[in-house]
């Protein structure tokens, strides 16, 4: 009888962990994914105009009024405060994407958001496409009488008083919390309404690519179409390390050519 007990309770928790490996993660609604996305945006914004306020009252603590205009243009001129605004915000909204995503009923967050195992192989094939990408914007720039190097990241290279922590901010923090929110939480849930996979990376290609508003129009241009390439290899290789990885190699890539032509000047 004994015998006969045990092998009962052992099928029973058999059958119980089988179900829950096999347990999928629960699909946020589309207009749940659309209002916490609207969330941590807001949360993105005061977080960097936080860190600029904390620099602005470092500056000027002998004054009474801070100027707010100089709060803005700190964020594009100051490469410093640029380094801290991105670190910050990324540590902080990606906690709060998984935070959320935990809270809202997925039991699988790592899954949700795509942290998947992907071969090196085909993590190689997509990474060889970032210098393809690269270069036909080395080669179609001239054409648009825009040349490569956008004054932004040009401006924020020459005053960055610390340059180990803007090469962190860009190659690492910013491609980190961008692809979680993007290509993870946003287009996860836009994926699974009625816009598909196909609608989901065109509307996260556009939220992805006014984020950079302080780029030109062509350079905008630029980040929308890398920001399909990259929803294209999230959805197909079902992994952010892909799209992280590519996002960080663009980074990486642009700030050796601006290092190479502020040498050469």
């Amino acid at each position: 009888t004994h015998c006969c007990v045990a092998r009962y309770r052992h099928r029973r928790v058999t059958r119980a962990q089988g179900h829950s490996l096999n347990k999928k993660p629960a699909v946020l609604g589309v207009w749940t994914t659309v209002l916490l996305s609207s969330a941590i945006g807001v949360a993105f914004v005061a977080v960097q105009f936080g860190a600029l306020f904390l620099f602005e009252l470092l500056e000027v603590h002998d004054h009474q009024k801070v100027d707010t205009h100089s709060l803005v243009s700190n964020l594009g001129s100051n490469g410093l405060v640029f380094s801290v605004a991105t670190c910050a915000s990324a540590i902080i909204c990606g906690a709060l994407v998984w935070l959320v995503t935990r809270l809202c009923g997925s039991t699988a967050p790592a899954e949700y958001l795509g942290f998947q195992r992907v071969t090196p192989r085909r993590l190689a094939l997509w990474l060889g496409l970032v210098p393809l990408f690269v270069l036909a914007s080395d080669i179609v720039e001239p054409l648009l009488h825009h040349p490569r190097g956008p004054d932004f990241t040009l401006e924020i290279y020459r005053s960055a008083t610390f340059l180990p922590l803007l090469w962190f901010a860009m190659v690492a923090a910013a491609p980190a919390f961008e692809e979680l929110f993007f290509r993870s939480f946003l287009l996860q849930g836009l994926r699974n309404s009625r816009l598909g996979a196909a609608g989901a990376i065109v509307l996260t290609s556009l939220g992805w690519a006014l984020l950079h508003s302080q780029y030109s129009g062509g350079e905008i241009a630029e980040v929308f179409l890398f920001g399909a390439v990259l929803g294209v290899a999230r959805v197909r290789t079902r992994s952010i390390y892909t799209s992280f990885a590519m996002h960080a190699f663009a980074n990486f890539l642009t700030l050796i050519e601006v290092a190479v032509s502020l040498r050469a000047h």
